[in-house]
């Protein structure tokens, strides 16, 4: 009795196994079996349809009852038309339908293994509208992440140089301050510089993680209302303050302004560009700052007179860690218009820069009201 129930649930476990791939089986056809069915389907409904009319061609005697054996050549004609249509319907499906989707599938296939140089073609002239718009949607895709992949790669070289440049300078002078009998002026200059690359390193960390958690954000949170004039006053008190050896003067047009938006992240704004402006401003320059409105926004200019920038200079000031100066001789370590055109953007406003060679930087941030 054991036994016969052991053999029964074999047999039974076996019968499972043919269904569940059979199942598989039915669940995973390919698109040219799909396509083969749809044209046996085709074909039996014609050939039902021709049986049907030729039954009732008969019993009118529209068709001779004896035809079969007799055919004229009209039907042969009729069936060599059929034989090249059915011919024709295989070999287009296969060339407009079957060939480009293998194609689909292997590009993407190739595109999810890392390699974003990979495009569609769009060399053929007579192709479904739905394989163009596919193509132009990948090869769309693809160049968004050959971009991004260029970007990242980009953003780990210039972080490495950035991050290492003051860590090898702290790490000299360390050293040369361990020597014995230096005298007392070069150790102050030593701890100066360790002090100055310590802080840049700082600020070197504080900005990407800022830069990191706007990045983030795709929706602005923390609105309130505020003096837009006075933080803009404020911003310039912070400058001066870390210019002064500089000598600038400062004018200012600001008119009170009650605005709408994130404190915190346009206070940043400012500070930035106007770090910026005293930055590459020769010693007892002006920076002029204008607060206006135009129609629905609200509209801050900040000028400087330094040496001004060229147009692809313009073009890459908004680019994580790109600095104008090849030579990096200024401070700073190009992160801070990376983050002024997000805070920006995240309040749907624009920033325009307007410079020249040897006319100073004038940089219009507009503000939608």
């Amino acid at each position: 009795m054991t036994s016969d129930h052991s053999q029964l649930h074999k047999l039974l476990e076996k019968i499972r196994t043919l269904l569940k791939r059979i199942w598989r089986a039915a669940t995973t056809f390919s698109l040219t079996f799909l396509l083969s069915m749809n044209l046996v389907f085709i074909m039996a409904l014609v050939c039902s349809l021709v049986a049907i009319f030729g039954i009732f061609g008969i019993r009118w005697n529209w068709i001779p009852a004896d035809f079969w054996l007799n055919p004229s050549s009209w039907m042969i004609v009729a069936y060599v038309i059929c034989i090249v249509i059915a011919i024709s319907f295989v070999v287009s499906t296969r060339l407009l339908i079957l060939k480009p989707i293998r194609e689909m599938v292997d590009k993407m296939t190739q595109l999810a293994s890392g390699d974003f140089s990979v495009r569609i073609s769009g060399q053929r002239r007579i192709e479904p509208v739905e394989v163009r718009e596919f193509a132009k949607a990948f090869n769309t895709a693809a160049e968004e992440l050959s971009g991004t992949e260029i970007l990242r790669k980009d953003f780990i070289h210039n972080f490495s140089h950035e991050f290492k440049t003051p860590i090898v300078s702290m790490n000299g002078f360390a050293d040369l301050l361990l020597e014995e009998n230096l005298p007392e002026e070069d150790r102050r200059e030593y701890l100066t510089i360790i002090r100055d690359e310590s802080r840049r390193l700082a600020d070197l960390a504080t900005n990407i993680l800022t830069l990191s958690k706007i990045e983030s954000q795709t929706i602005l949170t923390e609105q309130t209302s505020f003096p837009l004039d006075e933080q803009i006053r404020q911003a310039i008190l912070v400058t001066d303050r870390k210019w002064h050896n500089k000598k600038l003067g400062f004018s200012a047009e600001l008119p009170e302004f009650q605005y709408y938006g994130n404190a915190s992240l346009l206070s940043e704004v400012w500070i930035n560009l106007l770090d910026n402006a005293a930055k590459f401003s020769p010693e007892e320059g002006d920076i002029s700052v204008l607060l206006r409105t135009e129609e629905s926004y609200v509209i801050i200019s900040i000028v400087d007179h330094g040496p001004g920038m060229d147009l692809k200079t313009q073009a890459h000031i908004f680019d994580q860690f790109y600095q104008g100066d090849p030579s990096h001789a200024a401070e700073g370590n190009g992160l801070g218009l990376a983050m002024v055109q997000k805070i920006i953007t995240l309040h749907h406003g624009e920033i325009i820069p307007d410079s020249a060679p040897g006319r100073g930087s004038c940089f219009t941030v507009r503000l939608p009201l």
